[in-house]
Order: structure tokens, then sequence, then C-alpha cells
């Protein structure tokens, strides 16, 4: 159920991300092609902003969209989260040992009352309670009516895809039936036909195009993607040879420009993104603009007479075919075709417009996410096992356990024991303060002959906690931080053999193991530390 209501809440972002990047590139292009009406004949732009509308979905989803959120980290608290009385309070449950331990918490100081307000107890799955502290400028666990509000947009989301999903599946049947109905023609009937060129006739025997004709009153068009059948309605006949030529060359160009796969695109994003009226609109604007270059095209260097005749085709087929057959046009009305065939050109848009207009798409996919927020989900967090103080709830410095090296073994590269615990993680995976404390150092320390490299120590009271070998780091010295704020990434500098983090505890100035803060690391352990560990211990 958890899973489900996080999918639920990541789609609900990714549908409001959409919803505003269509908002914006539809103020964008609109005012755009206002102020240069050649905006209007650029079928790539127009596709390359509905393209901008569907990427603006994807952060919700990403791996570290917060090292680009502006906005704060959104946590996903399940139902069995509530926020507890803090021990020593009327009505607090005395301590229980902790599952995997068995260490029972001594008595705690009463906490700050700065530090406790961001505090929450979660019940994990073993009985164990663990603590955990809301970063700076982080909103609290999400409440109930957003969680429901998220289910509820799955809810109607889900019934609006599959209202636009039966509309695509109507139109695949209608075009299927159409097909089945039609004549394929042979390629002696083709020559027979006068609606083919020679040039024509050459360019449909490479193509290997299939080419049929139907009694249906529908318009010519290209029906299918990756192997586009040309369907002719027998109205064509009724044409003079000239204007089936030109007709037949109409479609040829639609085929050249792989327009069939630029039209199922735009048909696939209004299917899922069924919502956004922006790309309907854009959808539109994309086909009229692949109409008039195609119009262009077969009109460029033909003479007034020939135009005419072209558009009176155009006018005699537009008023026989049925609605269904409608869409061949794109949605653009036959006045404003035939405007368009009466210029010798389309209208040219220069290349600086077109970088701008590009930059500001661009602009939009980056804004968007920046303004997603990051998710997390509070049981992932490490239980407890050994706390002075419920406000220092000990949690795993990465969002992904993978012990590595424990405390104490021998390695090879160096003679002394292992003073902390290896994870290993990609470059650039975020690391986490493991329990809220002061930042006493940030960046390359001297402290053992410049090994640990870019360093991060926190002052937690009776202990500290070093995270080496970063790559980079987020925290300066004296910020003071909650447990699982961002403190930096994982990195391979200083002495190491490979990309992973080094952590360290350290009590009262004595080095302990750190496997006493954070429980169950076994269960997180790669086969070769658990083996090196045994072999020596035993």
């Amino acid at each position: 159920m958890t899973g489900l209501l996080m999918l639920a809440l990541q789609w609900l972002l990714a549908c409001a991300g959409s919803a505003l990047a269509g908002l914006l590139a539809w103020a964008l292009l609109n005012g755009a092609a206002r102020r240069w009406p050649a905006l209007r004949t650029r079928s790539d732009v127009w596709l390359a902003a509905q393209i901008v509308i569907a990427a603006a979905a994807l952060p919700p989803f990403l791996p570290r969209v917060e090292q680009i959120s502006v906005t704060p980290r959104i946590t996903l608290a399940p139902a069995d989260i509530a926020p507890a009385p803090m021990p020593g309070a009327p009505g607090a449950a005395a301590p229980r040992p902790h599952a995997a331990t068995g260490i029972r918490p001594g008595p705690a100081p009463r906490p700050d009352p700065a530090i406790s307000a961001g505090i929450q107890q979660v019940r994990a799955a073993d009985g164990a309670e663990t603590d955990i502290i809301a970063r700076p400028g982080t909103a609290p666990p999400t409440s109930d009516i957003t969680l429901w509000l998220a289910a509820i947009w799955l809810s109607i989301y889900a019934a609006g895809l599959a209202w636009s999903g039966a509309r695509l599946l109507r139109a695949h049947r209608l075009w299927r039936a159409l097909l089945a109905g039609a004549q394929r023609l042979s390629p002696q009937a083709l020559r027979d036909h006068g609606a083919f060129s020679d040039t024509q006739l050459r360019e449909i025997a490479q193509r290997n195009l299939t080419v049929l004709r139907t009694e249906a009153a529908v318009s010519p068009m290209l029906i299918g993607v990756y192997r586009p059948r040309l369907l002719l309605p027998a109205r064509l006949d009724a044409l003079t040879r000239e204007q089936q030529h030109m007709i037949v060359a109409h479609e040829l160009h639609h085929l050249r420009n792989r327009d069939p796969l630029r039209l199922a695109t735009a048909s696939f994003l209004r299917t899922i993104f069924w919502f956004n009226p922006a790309l309907r609109w854009m959808a539109r604007q994309m086909a009229w603009a692949l109409e008039l270059h195609c119009d262009q095209h077969v009109l460029a260097g033909r003479p007034q007479q020939q135009r005419k005749q072209y558009a009176a085709a155009l006018i005699q087929q537009w008023t026989a075919f049925a609605p269904a057959g409608a869409a061949a046009f794109g949605g653009a009305t036959i006045t404003a075709r035939l405007r368009g065939m009466q210029q010798n050109s389309l209208p040219t848009l220069s290349g600086a417009v077109t970088w701008m207009i590009a930059a500001a798409l661009s602009f939009i996919v980056a804004l968007t996410a920046m303004l997603q927020p990051a998710l997390a989900y509070a049981p992932h967090v490490l239980p407890v096992a050994t706390v002075a103080a419920p406000e220092q709830a000990w949690r795993a410095p990465l969002d992904e356990v993978r012990v590595t090296s424990f405390f104490g073994v021998r390695r090879s590269v160096l003679p002394t024991p292992h003073k902390g615990i290896d994870f290993g993680a990609a470059k650039g995976t975020p690391v986490h303060a493991t329990a809220g404390g002061t930042v006493i150092a940030a960046g390359p320390i001297a402290e053992n002959d410049g090994r640990y490299g870019n360093t991060v120590i926190i002052d937690h009271g009776a202990q500290r906690s070093l995270y080496a070998h970063l790559d980079s780091v987020n925290v300066t010295p004296g910020q003071y931080v909650q447990a699982g704020q961002l403190i930096g990434t994982v990195g391979q500098s200083g002495f190491a053999t490979g990309p992973h983090l080094h952590l360290e505890v350290r009590e009262n100035g004595r080095i302990i193991d750190p496997a006493t803060k954070l429980a169950n690391l076994d269960a997180y352990a790669t086969p070769r530390a658990l083996k090196v560990r045994r072999q020596q211990k035993g």
C-alpha cells in the first residue's frame, strides 16, 4: 500500500510539472508566434515543445532530484507513523530493547525543545522504534490529506487514461477497417492508373510502399508508422491527371519527411498526458505546419494555373470525405491552407530566433525540475541501536546501504586495523548525516597524513561522526545539521582504491565501532566483507 501511495504522490507531482511546463510553453510559443508568424510553419519547434512538456514529468522519478531542487523535500509517512510523546513525558511508554541488539537505551536527558520539535517516532517492521529528525527547511511527513489527494488523482488519471486510450483504440480500429475493405493495387494496376507519374512509380517501388484504393469517403492519407500504406479514395478518379499527381506528391512528401512518426508521437503524448490541453494545441499547430510544408513542396515552381487546380482538388476532397478523414488536414482550416498556397514560399525564421526559442524551452525544463520537491520515505531509516538521547537517533549515511569492510579488520593496503566501516557506492551518491549535530570540519583535513581526503566531521555531543573520501562537501564548519541532511557526495578523494564512504564514530575521543550505532549492518554487507571479518575473528 505504501508503494502505491509513493507512486501516486510521484505521479501527482509529475502531472503538476507537466501542466506547469505546458502553461509556460503555451505562453512562450503563443506570444512568439504573434511576434514572428513564421514560427507557425516550423513543425520541429512544435514537436520539441511537446517533448519538453513530457520531459517535465520525469524529475519526480529521478534518483538525485534533491541536488537540483530548490523546494523542500516531501517525506512520505505511512499510516503506522505518528508523532509520539518524548521519553519521560506524561503518557510516554517505557524504553524497550532493540530487537536486533537487545540494548535498552538508558535514561535520556530532557531534550532541547528546539531539537525535539522536529522529531517523530517511527515503529519499524520488527517492532523497534526509530526517531526521525527533520532536516532544516524540510517539510514534515505528508499528511493523510495529501496522500489521499494523490491517491484520488491517481484514480482520476487512470480513468482519463482509459478513456483516452479507448479513443485511440477506436481510431486504430477505424483505420484497420478501412485497410481491410480497401483493394491493394498491384504494380501493373499502378501503372495503368493515371494518378501516378513515372517518378512517383519509381519511388513507390523503391520504398516498397503499399497503395490501396477504397470506396470510402475519406481523404488521401498514409496509415501506419513503421510501414505506412497509402490509402487513396475512389473519388480521386474524378480529378484530372495533373491534380492526382499533385495529391500523390503531397502524400509521398509526408512519407519522405517521416511525418507519420511525428504525428504518432504527438498522439501518444496526448494519450498519456490527456489532462494537458497545451499538448492538443501544439499537436494541431504541428500538423498544420506539416501540411503547409507538403503544399509548398508540391507547388514549388508551378504556375498559378496548376496552383488553382491543386486548390480545387483540395476543396473537392474536403467537401467529399467523411468527418473521420478530417484528421488528414491536421485540424487546419481549408481557408488557412488556401492562403498558404497563394504564397510562393513559406516565411522563414531567423537562426537567432530559433536559438532563442530553443533556449527558452530548455529553461522551462530546468525550471520545472528545480521546482520539483524530492520525495523521501521515512521507514528507510535504519533502526537505532544505542542512543544517548532520543533526539540523537542514528540512521545510515546512504539511502542504499552496502557494507564492503567492517570495523577492526586488517587490510593489505594498511597495516593498522580498520578504524571505521566502508560503504560501497557510486561516485556522486548523496551522503547524509547519521545524526543531528554541529559540523566542526568540512573539506580536506591534515589528520591521518591527509589520507581522508575531503572529509566532514560532525559533533553530536558525546559522539562525533567522520565521513571521509567525499567527492563534494555540502556543509560548512559551524553549521548545524539534522539527521538525514545532505552533507556531501561519495567520492575517491585522499587515499582510496575506489569510490566509497568511510564512516568513523568517536566517543569521548575514543574510536568505536559504528555498528554499535547502526543495527543489523550484516544484512547489508557483501559476502567478502563478512568472510574477511569471520576469518580474522576466528
